[in-house]
């Protein structure tokens, strides 16, 4: 458990914030320690240069004020004793007057110590001058350096930091595992999903990415929950409709077997005729999957659409003259060719026009209409003025096996296959096909198909 939340994404968030936090601390500490180390030094000189024109100006005062040397050995002594400094004052001659740790010697004894020299000015003329060592290190106890602000300030910026990498690490584990809560729950009901359970989802909340990914989540399992229903539906639409024409010819054999009926003509056309429905709807199911797959095979090339319809109505005229429909074409003039498999198409319109003519009563009319669309696509209508379709089944015309009279069935000549052939198969031509009914008027379904 350990192992697997050291790879977890919560663990990255929050290594991956814990070392940015050390980089941008490691580099304010370093940049506040160098420029809080210039400033230091920088307010050292000035507070030395203060105190030293400071001390200057002590000692001309008390030159000028005693017109002499006189008590020039107890200010320097207090100016030491205040700064830790030691002080001599000489005269024009480069003579002692006063030393303020009483160890008299000459000008160069100061220099390697860091000595800074100063004249003594009175009413305008130079009368010595005050050598200064202000590295002498001094008997007494030195005052606190402004260093040590510095090293207090970088002390106060390493727990400040460390303070706010704790809570920093603790907002944004609490921040992470909230922000990786539904990713967490998609990821259960995927695995779940991935099982088989088609009715898992989530709860996506708020507009971003993830609640995106939730709701992408949710449509996918919609749609896969959609897809197994009708794969059910469809195996048990199969085996319905397969039923009937095998139980049908299973018990003609039988009944051949046990001598209760003749294998005369009648009986072997009978048998054959049932054979042949199921030849036909496992031909039906065969080609609707090869459409669907898009692996069916056409033999497309440039041909008068016009002809392909003709062809179409004269097959099921019979048809329609045995139910008093009548059958009409309306094709545009100058109609270009269409690249088409021609077979195929001619199926198409076949189809539909069978649907017409078996929802179209005694004396109504069947009307095939070409025209020319827009972005070169031809188009091709059939309109009857049959009962119509109920809106609420419009939207599930073209899917297998589908009927609106739930009482047709095979063999009253509807399996449900046809719409959905004829859709599989326009589509497979690169165009759309569409329905639209007026209950009680008619429909008219259209396809499209694009231009050579």
């Amino acid at each position: 458990m350990a192992t697997r939340w050291f790879f977890s994404l919560h663990f990255r968030l929050i290594a991956a914030f814990a070392l940015v936090l050390a980089l941008a601390l490691t580099g304010i500490s370093l940049y506040v320690g160098y420029t809080s180390g210039q400033d230091t030094e920088r307010l050292e000189r000035d507070i030395d240069d203060a105190r030293l024109a400071k001390m200057n100006l002590l000692v001309t005062k008390s030159y000028t004020e005693r017109r002499g040397w006189e008590g020039i050995q107890q200010a320097v002594e207090g100016v030491s004793s205040l700064y830790g400094w030691r002080v001599l004052v000489m005269d024009q001659d480069r003579k002692i007057r006063a030393d303020s740790h009483l160890d008299f010697g000459q000008f160069g004894d100061l220099a390697p110590n860091g000595g800074r020299t100063f004249p003594i000015l009175s009413r305008g003329v130079t009368v010595g001058s005050v050598l200064v060592a202000t590295r002498e290190a001094p008997e007494e106890t030195p005052e606190p350096s402004v260093s040590l602000l510095t090293t207090a300030l970088n002390r106060s910026l390493l727990w400040t930091g460390l303070a706010a990498g704790i809570a920093g690490i603790l907002l944004i584990s609490l921040m992470s595992r909230r922000m990786l809560a539904p990713v967490r729950e998609l990821s259960s009901a995927a695995r779940l999903l991935g099982q088989g359970d088609t009715s898992q989802r989530v709860s996506p909340k708020g507009r971003d990415e993830v609640a995106e990914l939730g709701r992408a989540f949710n449509s996918m399992a919609s749609d896969l929950e959609r897809a197994d229903q009708q794969r059910k539906s469809l195996m048990a639409d199969i085996a319905h409709e397969l039923r009937t024409p095998l139980s049908n010819v299973q018990g003609y054999l039988e009944a051949i077997k046990d001598g209760l009926l003749q294998p005369d003509g009648r009986t072997i056309d009978t048998v054959h005729e049932q054979v042949m429905q199921l030849s036909r709807l496992v031909e039906d199911l065969r080609l609707l999957a090869l459409a669907e797959a898009g692996d069916l095979p056409l033999h497309r090339q440039p041909g008068s659409l016009v002809e392909v319809l003709q062809r179409s109505l004269d097959g099921v005229k019979p048809r329609a003259d045995a139910r008093s429909v009548e059958l009409s074409l309306e094709a545009a003039t100058g109609l270009p060719p269409v690249e088409m498999d021609s077979m195929r198409i001619a199926q198409v319109v076949g189809n539909l026009l069978e649907n017409a003519i078996s929802y179209t009563p005694q004396g109504g009319r069947v009307t095939v209409t070409a025209s020319l669309s827009g972005a070169g696509l031809a188009r091709v209508a059939v309109s009857d003025t049959g009962i119509g379709i109920p809106d609420e089944d419009l939207p599930n015309i073209f899917e297998r096996f589908y009927r609106v009279d739930p009482s047709r069935t095979r063999a009253t000549g509807a399996a449900g296959l046809g719409l959905s052939i004829a859709k599989g198969l326009v589509e497979a031509h690169g165009g759309a096909i569409y329905v639209e009914s007026f209950p009680g008027q008619g429909s008219r379904f259209t396809f499209e198909l694009p231009l050579t």
